[in-house]
């Protein structure tokens, strides 16, 4: 009991001083400071209320800013991906004509080498296909014939020789001499 005691004189003694001791003034004083720190305080409050509602209406901005930009970006990558599909298809198209034209241009020269070699054959079948004509010996002999008795031939050389011919035939005394010459006028 002495400790309660000890406790409730010091509590007994203080609301005598506050009752005796305190001017009216002095509570009115303090109590416009305690208005003015709430009305401080509030304002304040609301401030931080403004504050943190622009934060947010930031924040939702940047956020919707990502969006888009992660939006265009993506459209963005889209479009690169179908130019780089594009082109790779246009490297294709490039590599296979490369690969390509030299062996169209060995394939036309060949072919045209070939053509060139077939034509004297075509031609020479052509003319073997050819029906033989039925000739007359009869005819072929006497223009042999004619051709030998002339002093112009056609088809055999001419007189000088076979007569060189026919003198060393006969006897080995031409082999000295020169063949006599026929005159134009025989």
């Amino acid at each position: 009991m002495t400790t309660s005691k000890l406790l409730v004189i010091p509590v007994a003694v203080m609301l005598i001083v506050t009752a005796i001791g305190c001017d009216e003034n002095e509570n009115q004083r303090l109590a416009d400071m305690a208005e003015r720190h709430l009305r401080n305080q509030a304002e304040q409050n609301r401030r931080m209320a403004d504050l943190q509602k622009e934060v947010a209406e930031g924040a939702r901005r940047l956020v919707e800013a990502d969006a888009q930009a992660r939006k265009e970006m993506v459209v963005l990558q889209r479009e690169v991906g179908r130019q780089r599909d594009a082109l790779e298809a246009e490297r294709r198209d490039l590599a296979a004509k490369r690969r390509l034209d030299p062996l169209l241009a060995a394939a036309i020269t060949h072919i045209g080498l070939l053509l060139v070699c077939l034509l004297p054959l075509l031609l020479c079948w052509h003319l073997l296909r050819r029906p033989a004509e039925p000739t007359d010996d009869r005819a072929v002999a006497e223009l042999l014939l004619e051709d030998l008795v002339t002093d112009r031939p056609l088809l055999l050389p001419p007189p000088t020789t076979r007569r060189a011919l026919a003198l060393r035939d006969d006897d080995d005394a031409a082999q000295n001499s020169p063949p006599e010459r026929e005159s134009p006028a025989d």
